[in-house]
């Protein structure tokens, strides 16, 4: 299933950014089997949920500004046939946008902000 595999390209882009050893954009491209193209698409729309991601290149890698990360909560689930007339175009009503590069799975994206600190 195309959309499992794009989920675990997610997640080792996740865990590669979090452990700043992604590489250049052309050799994460390459780690995640996807074009440079795609990437940057990927990129895009994490950005545009919210996580701010930039190119560091004092560590060779892609950094997250604002989050510690991100988790990937996906759920699959029988629809009812009631269930089925709530469907309009391939999305259910009163949802989230589909993804773009999950190739309109629905699912959601969560980023970790990092642990507030005590002022001493």
């Amino acid at each position: 299933m195309e959309f499992i595999r794009q989920i675990e390209r997610l997640q080792l882009l996740n865990k590669l950014v979090k452990e700043q050893r992604t590489g250049k954009p052309e050799e994460l491209a390459k780690r995640l089997g996807i074009s440079r193209a795609k990437l940057y698409l990927m990129l895009d729309e994490l950005r545009d949920e919210g996580v701010e991601i930039r190119f560091s290149k004092r560590s060779n890698s892609f950094v997250y500004e604002n989050c510690e990360g991100i988790s990937v909560i996906f759920s699959m689930k029988v629809l009812e046939a009631s269930e089925i007339r709530s469907i309009s175009a391939g999305k259910i009503l009163n949802s989230s946008s589909a993804s773009k590069f999950l190739d309109g799975s629905i699912f959601s994206l969560r980023y970790d902000r990092p642990a507030k600190r005590n002022a001493s």
